[in-house]
C-alpha cells in the first residue's frame, strides 16, 4: 500500500474513472492558448500521432511528456481535438531524457548550459534532488540558494497539482473544483487532502461531506475517527445555516449526525468536546432550551453585534430636526407636504409616517396594496423639503429600481450602498463573516425596502455603517417567506417587541381593483383565489394535474401564447417561478426545455460552454447561486468604473461565450459585466425558471407559477402568497385544484432557529 503521507507515492489506475473513456500520450510540443485566470489550455500533442487537445491545463509546458485521460469531441470550427478530463505527467527517468526536459526551458532558471552542469553532476537522480534537496544544487555555478529554491518550489508545484488532479479526478470532482481547492490550498493542497479529506468538504464550496467521506473510505480511514464525526458535525452546521438556520439545538446536531454516519452520536462523544473547542464554532446556553444551542461563530456574532448596534441606534438622538419629536410640528410637515403632493392620508398611514420621525428605527410592514410605496414617497417628501439628505436602498437590483421609480429619489442595492468588501479572517471560513462595510451612511433618513429578504449577515453589515442619530425605516411584508440566506431579520425585530412596528392592514381602493392583490390577501386569509378566466384577466388559472402536464403548460406559454397573443418578450417580460429545484416542474428540467425553446438556432448540445450539466449561450437568463464578494466586475456603459462583488439571487444576461477559453460574459443588475471562467462557472445557473425562495425582492411584468403537486409540508400558504406577490402585471398559474386547495389550507409556521430575537429581548 502507498505511504498516503507522500503525494509522489500515489497513483490510480485509470481504468477505475467513471468518465474517462480513452487516453492519449505524448510530449506538449506547443501551447496554442492559455486563460491565465482559469488555466483552460489548448495545447499540441506530438507523438504516435499529432493532438490537439483541451481543458483545464494551467502547470503544464512544452516539452513534458503527459498522460491525458478524456474523450474525443469534433469542434465546429477546429475539427477533432482531445476534452482532458485529468492527466498524468510522465516523468522522465534516464540522464538523457532528463537533460532534454530540463533544456526544454521548462523550468525557469534553468537554460541549455545549466541544464548539461546538473545532469552532468547529478545523473539520474538530478530531478529529485532539485525538487527535495535544493541545498545540494546551490554548489552548481551559476545557481544561488534562492535560485535553488525557486526551482525545488517550480517542480513542486507542478507535482502537487499533477498529483490532485490524479487523486480527486477519478472521484468525480471536476478540474474546476480542482483548481478551486489548489487556490484555497496552494502547493499543499494535496498533503492537505490526504492529512484530513474532510477539509475538502469543510472549506470549498461545493464538495460536500458524501464526496470527502467517499475519498477518506478510499484513502482506509478509521470510519470512527475524530476527524469524520467534526467534519459531519460542521457540514450539518452549514447545511442548516444554508436552510436559512443561524444555530441549532445540540440535539438536534447530534440527530442530524447519527442518520448522517449511521452511527449513534451523543453529546458525551469526543468529536462533541474537539467541535466546541473550533473557533469556527460557538456554544450558547439557553435556559428555555431543553439543550444548548450550537451556532457557527460568525453568524452568533453577526447577530449579536447587530443586537448590541440597534440598541445604539434607538437611544441615539437625531442628528438634525429634532423638533420633530414634537408630535404637533412632524404631524403639521406630514399634512403640508401631502397637499403638496395631492394625497389624502388614511388614519393607519398617518400613524406610521409619525413613527418614522419621531422613532430612530421602525419597522413598517404590510401586505400588498397597503400603502407602503405611499409612505416611502411622502417620507422622502417631507425630508427634502427641510433639506435633509435621504437614502434609499433595497437588497435586490429590481427592488432599487422600483423604489427609484415610485419616489423620484436614486435608490441603490445594499450591497452597492455600503461598498461591502470581503475582509478574510483565518478563524472565519463562511457565510462571509468578514465582510465590511466600506461605506459609512450619513444621512437624515435611511429607507431600507424588502427587508423580509435581508439575512443576518448583511443586517449586521447594514447597521455597523449607520451612524447614530440616522433615522432608519425597514420596510417589508413579514408574511412573505424568509431571507434565502441565514437569518429570519424582519420577523425576529417585530418578534422582540423591542423595536417600534407599524402593521398595514388596509388595503386601499386602487390596490383593490388588482386581481392579483384581492388575491394574494385572499389566501393570506385561508380562502382560495377569485377568477376571472377572460383573456385579459390578471390572474389566470390554468389546471394541470401532473408534474409533467404543468412542465409542458409553462413551455407553451412561455414559447408561444404570451409572445403570440399578449405580444409579449419572455426573456424581458415573463418570470417562471417554481417551489423546487427536482422533478419534471422542478428549475432543473424547466430550465433546459425553456433554453431550448428560446435558443432554437443553438440547437446543437455541443455548442456554449458546459458545467455543472448545464449548456449556457448568448442570450441565456441566468442568475448567481452564492454571494461572492471577489469576482470583479466593470460598468458595461463606462469601463473606467470597476468593482467586485456578485451575490446570491443576482439576475443577469449571458452577451458572450467562448467556448475555446471556458468562458462567458454577463450582464446583471446596474449595468454591470462580469467575466466567468471555469471555476466561477459553479456559482451561476440558469434564470429561465428560478424557485420561488430566490424571487424574493423581485417583481416581474408577468408570472408563470408552476406548481406541481409535491410533499405537503413544503407546499404551503406562505409559499403561494410569497410568489403570488411578484407578479403585477399578471400571474398565471399553473397547477391542479387539489394542490392550491391543500396549499391555501396548509398554515403551517415557517420555523427558523436564530439567535437575534433572544438577544434583543435580553436585557444588556
Amino acid at each position: 500500500m502507498p505511504d498516503l503521507a507522500d503525494p509522489r507515492q500515489i497513483s490510480f489506475d485509470p481504468s477505475q474513472s467513471r468518465r474517462s473513456s480513452t487516453s492519449v500520450e505524448g510530449v506538449v510540443e506547443t501551447i496554442i492558448f492559455r486563460n491565465k485566470t482559469n488555466g483552460y489550455s489548448v495545447i499540441a500533442l506530438s507523438g504516435d500521432s499529432d493532438v490537439v487537445a483541451v481543458g483545464i491545463l494551467p502547470y503544464l509546458s512544452e516539452g513534458e511528456s503527459v498522460r491525458l485521460f478524456g474523450g474525443w469531441a469534433e469542434h465546429p470550427d477546429y475539427g477533432f481535438q482531445f476534452q482532458v478530463e485529468h492527466y498524468e505527467v510522465v516523468a522522465p527517468n534516464s540522464s538523457e531524457s532528463i537533460l532534454q526536459y530540463l533544456k526544454s526551458g521548462i523550468i525557469k532558471g534553468i537554460g541549455e548550459k545549466t541544464a548539461e552542469k546538473l545532469v552532468g553532476e547529478f545523473g539520474d537522480e538530478t530531478l529529485n534532488i532539485l525538487r527535495d534537496h535544493p541545498e545540494r544544487v546551490k554548489k552548481i555555478k551559476g545557481i544561488g540558494a534562492k535560485k535553488a529554491r525557486r526551482i525545488s518550489e517550480q517542480i513542486l508545484e507542478k507535482q502537487e497539482y499533477q498529483g490532485l488532479v490524479l487523486y480527486l479526478s477519478p472521484l468525480g470532482i471536476g478540474l474546476g473544483k480542482i483548481l478551486r481547492i489548489y487556490r484555497q490550498f496552494g502547493a499543499q493542497a494535496l498533503s492537505l487532502v490526504l492529512e484530513n479529506p474532510y477539509r475538502l468538504a469543510d472549506e470549498i464550496y461545493g464538495i460536500g461531506f458524501s464526496t470527502a467521506d467517499a475519498l477518506a473510505q478510499k484513502m482506509g480511514l478509521d470510519p470512527k475517527s475524530p476527524h469524520r464525526v467534526v467534519s459531519a458535525l460542521k457540514y450539518l452546521l452549514h447545511q442548516a445555516a444554508a436552510q436559512g438556520h443561524t444555530c441549532l439545538p445540540l440535539g438536534q446536531l447530534l440527530a442530524g449526525a447519527s442518520k448522517l454516519l449511521q452511527d449513534t452520536i451523543t453529546a458525551d462523544h469526543p468529536a462533541v468536546a474537539v467541535l466546541l473547542e473550533d473557533p469556527q464554532v460557538k456554544r450558547v446556553e439557553d435556559a428555555d432550551a431543553p439543550s444548548p444551542i450550537i451556532a457557527l461563530s460568525s453568524l452568533y456574532h453577526s447577530e449579536k453585534a447587530a443586537a448590541e448596534r440597534l440598541r445604539v441606534l434607538i437611544e441615539s438622538a437625531p442628528s438634525r430636526f429634532g423638533d420633530l419629536m414634537r408630535t404637533a410640528e412632524a404631524d403639521q410637515l406630514i399634512q403640508r407636504n401631502a397637499r403638496d403632493i395631492g394625497m389624502t392620508l388614511a388614519p393607519e398611514q398617518q400613524k406610521a409616517l409619525l413613527s418614522a420621525l419621531q422613532n430612530q428605527v421602525l419597522v413598517l410592514t404590510g401586505g400588498p396594496g397597503t400603502g407602503k410605496t405611499t409612505i416611502t414617497r411622502l417620507l422622502c417628501s417631507c425630508l427634502n423639503s427641510l433639506g435633509g439628505k435621504v437614502l434609499l436602498a433595497a437588497p435586490t437590483g429590481r427592488a432599487a429600481r422600483r423604489m427609484t421609480e415610485a419616489t423620484g429619489v436614486q435608490a441603490r442595492t445594499l450591497h452597492r450602498l455600503l461598498e461591502i468588501q470581503y475582509v478574510p479572517d483565518e478563524n472565519r471560513m463562511d457565510y462571509q463573516a468578514g465582510l465590511k462595510p466600506k461605506a459609512m451612511l450619513s444621512c437624515d433618513l435611511l429607507i431600507v425596502d424588502e427587508a423580509s429578504m435581508i439575512d443576518a449577515v448583511l443586517f449586521r453589515s447594514l447597521l455597523d455603517a449607520i451612524v447614530p442619530g440616522t433615522r432608519l425605516v425597514l420596510i417589508g411584508d413579514a408574511d412573505q417567506l424568509p431571507s434565502v440566506g441565514p437569518g429570519y431579520v424582519l420577523k425576529d425585530l417585530i418578534d422582540s417587541g423591542r423595536i417600534p412596528t407599524v402593521r398595514l392592514t388596509q388595503v386601499f381602493r386602487q390596490s383593490n381593483q388588482s386581481l392579483i392583490i384581492r388575491n394574494a390577501h385572499r389566501i393570506h386569509a385561508g380562502h382560495l383565489p377569485e377568477l376571472d378566466q377572460t383573456f385579459d384577466s390578471q390572474f389566470l388559472w390554468i389546471v394541470k394535474e401532473s408534474a409533467e402536464a404543468v412542465a409542458q403548460a409553462v413551455v407553451k406559454l412561455y414559447r408561444e401564447i404570451l409572445p403570440e397573443k399578449y405580444g409579449l418578450d419572455p426573456l424581458r417580460d415573463v418570470q417562471v417561478l417554481t417551489p423546487s429545484r427536482k422533478g419534471a416542474a422542478g428549475t432543473g428540467q424547466l430550465n433546459q426545455q425553456l433554453q431550448q425553446a428560446m435558443q432554437q438556432a443553438s440547437s446543437d448540445q455541443d455548442s456554449g460552454i458546459h458545467a455543472h450539466g448545464s449548456r449556457f449561450l448568448p442570450g441565456d437568463k441566468v442568475m448567481q447561486i452564492r454571494n461572492s464578494y471577489d469576482m470583479s466586475w466593470i460598468i458595461q456603459s463606462d469601463p473606467a468604473k470597476t468593482g467586485s462583488g456578485v451575490f446570491n439571487g443576482e439576475t443577469g444576461t449571458i452577451l458572450s461565450v467562448e467556448p475555446e477559453e471556458n468562458t462567458l460574459e454577463a450582464l446583471f443588475d446596474d449595468d454591470r459585466l462580469i467575466l466567468y471562467d471555469q471555476a466561477t462557472l459553479e456559482d451561476l445557473d440558469l434564470a429561465y425558471a428560478i424557485t420561488i425562495h430566490k424571487s424574493q425582492g423581485s417583481e416581474y411584468p408577468v408570472v408563470i407559477l408552476a406548481v406541481p403537486p409535491g410533499a405537503p409540508q413544503l407546499l404551503t400558504r406562505n409559499l403561494l402568497y410569497t410568489a403570488v406577490t411578484r407578479a403585477w402585471q399578471k400571474l398565471l398559474l399553473v397547477a391542479s385544484r387539489r394542490t392550491i386547495a391543500g396549499m391555501v389550507a396548509n398554515d403551517r409556521a415557517y420555523t427558523r432557529h436564530t439567535l437575534l430575537k433572544g438577544f434583543l429581548s435580553t436585557p444588556n
